[in-house]
């Protein structure tokens, strides 16, 4: 072959290569990090939230790749086929089969096996969740609520849980309270539960109070005391 044939060859493919279109040359799985998980009290409970972080549009590839826990040692291996684009900073989520038809719960793109609930740790141990091998996140001991309602966040913030799936379906969910409103936890919504109310705002609850029948994650203390008056008053 001659050298110039070589060179005219050379050029055509990459001339060839640079007409694909970037997100298609790009296309993946590489840019989705851990972005929340959450656990009931019983560990029965929990999801994993993952991100797509990068803007991308065609980060269709996760499956073949991995959840994985390393407290408890679990692992998930994400089932074909990829994931439809666009994907730029969708979510996808992943919960045990007991979230599954919760109110408030959005319908999860995945479900854990039986066998590997729990997933994370309830009892408040440093974990690391991982999308391998393209990320991994510790976080330190102490750090996971498993109170029912609140979640942790990438940030390290503990807000309530808002489990999205790749649909853009997105809820609250909050499995800590049977009534909720009843906040010094006597199975009744009465007067007690005002003052009750009012403590856990305050950070300062008592013994026999239930600060997450309080907890309505209506955004802000006005829109949460609107709630909180309305059941008591209905």
């Amino acid at each position: 072959m001659s050298r110039n044939l070589r060179k005219t060859q050379i050029c055509v493919i990459a001339i060839g290569l640079i007409s694909i279109p970037v997100g298609l040359a790009w296309a993946g799985g590489h840019t989705w990090d851990i972005n929340e998980v959450f656990t009931d009290s019983t560990g029965t409970i929990q999801f994993v939230e993952i991100r797509e972080t990068g803007g991308g549009a065609n980060e269709t590839a996760v499956n073949g790749h991995n959840i994985t826990s390393t407290n408890p040692a679990r692992s998930f291996l994400i089932p074909p086929p990829g994931r439809t684009p666009p994907t730029s900073f969708k979510t996808l989520l992943f919960a045990t089969p007991a979230f599954v038809g919760l109110p408030g719960a959005p319908t999860p793109d995945y479900v854990f096996p039986a066998g590997s609930v729990p997933f994370i740790n309830t009892a408040g141990a440093a974990n690391t969740v991982s999308y391998t091998p393209f990320d991994a996140w510790t976080y330190a001991a102490g750090l996971l609520p498993s109170d029912g309602v609140h979640s942790l966040t990438r940030s390290l913030t503990t807000p309530c849980n808002s489990p999205t799936n790749y649909a853009g379906q997105t809820g609250t969910i909050n499995v800590g309270c049977a009534l909720l409103g009843d906040c010094d936890d006597n199975g009744v919504l009465d007067g007690g539960d005002v003052a009750a109310f009012v403590r856990a705002q305050l950070g300062a609850p008592i013994g026999g109070d239930k600060p997450v029948c309080s907890e309505y994650c209506q955004g802000s203390l006005a829109a949460n005391t609107v709630a909180f008056v309305d059941d008591l008053l209905n």
